[in-house]
């Protein structure tokens, strides 16, 4: 049955992927990564393909979860191994970014290695992340915030502020909308 599911995911991330990237397709792709059991919103635009770590740990394609009305562009890499990636409503994700839930530690032992931690990243409404940006594990992207593009975020950000660099930091206060 393990073997059956994973099958599942394959196929159905496959078709996603293999899709051409233009027009409506954009559109019905995301029925597909729903078919392979990623949580996906109304509205959602994923230009593809998507990058997933896959195996037959069930919960990596169930720990990616994306709002209503998100867009994602080509190459985003998705991952969430022994994690969770949530991103919310109307966000808007470049091309070529990253989402990378594990990292090593940096002292080697000899019985373990370095070792993987693995931790969370939630991406709330509105946010903008800029093309070949990276976020890093644990990180929280706050409503509205903007990541410039090529940033590698390293730690949390705050609402309505836009960070870039390497490491990211904060650039500037954005605006709130008039109602």
């Amino acid at each position: 049955m393990k073997l059956l599911t994973a099958f599942k995911r394959h196929f159905f991330m496959s078709l996603g992927n293999a899709m051409p990237t233009y027009g409506p397709f954009n559109r019905i792709r995301p029925a597909f990564y729903r078919m392979a059991g990623m949580a996906i919103g109304k509205d959602v635009t994923i230009i593809g393909p998507l990058h997933v770590e896959l195996s037959l740990n069930e919960e990596t394609i169930r720990g990616i979860s994306i709002g209503d009305r998100a867009y994602l562009n080509f190459d985003t890499r998705l991952a969430c191994r022994n994690s969770r990636i949530s991103l919310g409503a109307d966000v808007q994700i470049g091309p070529r970014v990253s989402f990378e839930t594990a990292t090593h530690g940096l002292v080697f032992a000899p019985e373990t290695g370095r070792g993987l931690d693995h931790h969370e990243i939630r991406v709330e409404d509105k946010v903008w992340i800029g093309a070949g940006a990276t976020i890093l594990p644990g990180v929280t992207i706050h409503e509205a915030a903007v990541v410039a593009a090529g940033a590698v975020v390293t730690k949390d950000v705050p609402a309505y502020t836009l960070v870039g660099g390497v490491p990211a930091r904060k650039i500037k206060d954005i605006e709130r909308a008039r109602p």
